[in-house]
């Protein structure tokens, strides 16, 4: 690496994601301080050109030198090793390049109409099988299910490399029931993928925790609440098990989240999503990802049952501002959450500072399905890609038409309709039959149908 000691000027560095993203429906940066103002989220950024600053002068942190990504605009994003992707302006590409940043992406296409070159991450279901059949399941998993091939998958990860892929989300099913999985992890690293994991936990001992926390970026334990509301969403206890994988993984010396569904037994149940970050964060995860429930696999025949109602979604705001001020957790909110978040008037430039956006499906995010067919993410149908993976994220049909959503009212008017991005496509489609339709579950999206009717 070459010493350059000039500062970054302040519009090399566009935005921030912060942190790993081990599951394909992240919204982004993890939520932080930086929700509270865009004052807090300019002085987060700015640490980041003061990071991107000392690696250039040859004073950043040990480790490998981050991957450059140039877009078709002549931007680009660094992923640094710790795992933070930094947006860049072609300016900032030009001096990532001259400190000696490594440049992936060569099998990328020239351009993607209303798209990454490539995705910044890539979902991939190791196998559907797993030992519960959980009432919500989105895959529709089950004990008696059969897992990728290991060939096959290596091609895959070959191949989503050569795209320049920044980071692999490995999940199920439960994915440590694949025997190979630390390989696979391993074979995504030695092509520079960075890869993460989620799991439930199932029969994790400390040695298997070991050899996780050496190869995974970050792990990601499903609990989805303590005790009985665990078993209301899911139709099994598996609290206890999810909370000894956090603390065998802790132990082990693993950067360990917690994902959690918003269902409606969590949330109707006075002090439970409490009592579960309480619970979590004396295990010693350091990040919890709330998740909006979907209605995929069996979630869809599940969807009156435990999606919760939108009133219990609006008022996620004042509870994630308390889990904040506790100062234990640092939360992130998936995509398909975002209306829920922009309508409580956080400063839409704070949160695209720090990369928090809706829907990103076939824009920066891909899925590959445990039966080999591809979606913009994890809880839309897909279809086999046809040919090479570069051609089939140019033109497949079903991305294209993620990229082409109208901007149909009420969000053709909304000021944040760029950060939201009209809500989540799978209960769109669900519940209206059309996933271009604005969600109906937005706050926006009623109190309009409301005074439209009324």
């Amino acid at each position: 690496m070459s010493a350059d000691p000039s500062a970054a000027p302040p519009g090399e560095l566009i935005a921030v994601r912060r942190g790993h993203r081990p599951s394909c429906s992240s919204a982004g940066s993890v939520v932080g301080v930086a929700l509270l103002s865009l004052g807090a989220a300019s002085l987060i950024l700015n640490s980041f050109a003061d990071l991107f600053t000392a690696w250039r002068s040859g004073g950043g942190p040990p480790g490998p030198p981050p991957r450059l990504r140039p877009e078709a605009d002549g931007g680009g994003r660094l992923a640094l090793p710790q795992g933070d992707v930094l947006e860049l302006n072609p300016e900032g590409v030009a001096a990532a390049r001259r400190a000696g940043a490594t440049e992936v992406g060569a099998a990328a296409p020239a351009a993607v109409t209303g798209a990454l070159r490539a995705p910044e991450e890539a979902h991939l279901a190791v196998t559907d099988r797993c030992p519960a059949a959980c009432a919500g399941c989105y895959l529709d998993a089950g004990p008696h299910r059969a897992g990728q091939d290991a060939a096959a998958l290596g091609v895959v990860i070959d191949e989503l490399a050569d795209l320049g892929v920044l980071e692999l989300a490995f999940g199920g099913g439960e994915a440590l029931l694949r025997g190979d999985l630390v390989a696979l992890a391993h074979r995504a690293r030695a092509r520079g993928l960075v890869p993460n994991l989620t799991t439930s936990g199932f029969g994790l001992s400390p040695a298997r925790a070991a050899e996780l926390a050496a190869v995974f970026g970050q792990i990601n334990v499903s609990i989805d609440g303590l005790e009985r509301t665990y078993a209301e969403a899911r139709g099994w206890e598996g609290a206890a098990q999810g909370r000894a994988a956090v603390r065998a993984l802790v132990a082990a010396g693993a950067r360990v989240g917690v994902n959690t569904v918003m269902s409606r037994p969590l949330l109707e149940t006075p002090g439970a999503l409490e009592a579960l970050g309480a619970a979590i964060a004396e295990d010693g995860a350091t990040e919890w990802q709330w998740l909006r429930f979907k209605p995929a696999g069996r979630g869809a025949a599940a969807w009156d049952q435990l999606a919760p109602p939108p009133a219990l979604l609006d008022g996620l705001w004042p509870r994630a501002l308390a889990v904040e001020a506790a100062g234990r957790l640092r939360l992130r909110w998936d995509c398909a959450l975002v209306p829920f978040l922009v309508d409580h008037g956080v400063d839409p430039e704070a949160l695209r500072l720090l990369g928090v956006r809706g829907c990103t499906a076939g824009q920066d995010l891909w899925s590959r399905h445990a039966d080999g067919r591809w979606a913009g993410c994890s809880f839309l149908p897909g279809a086999p890609a046809e040919g090479a993976l570069s051609a089939a994220w140019a033109a497949a049909p079903e991305l294209q038409a993620l990229r082409d959503r109208p901007a149909a009212e009420p969000c053709a008017s909304c000021p944040v309709a760029a950060t939201c991005r009209g809500g989540c496509r799978v209960v769109s489609a669900h519940l209206t039959g059309d996933a271009a339709a604005p969600d109906p579950e937005c706050p926006r999206v009623r109190r309009w149908e409301a005074a439209r009717v009324g």
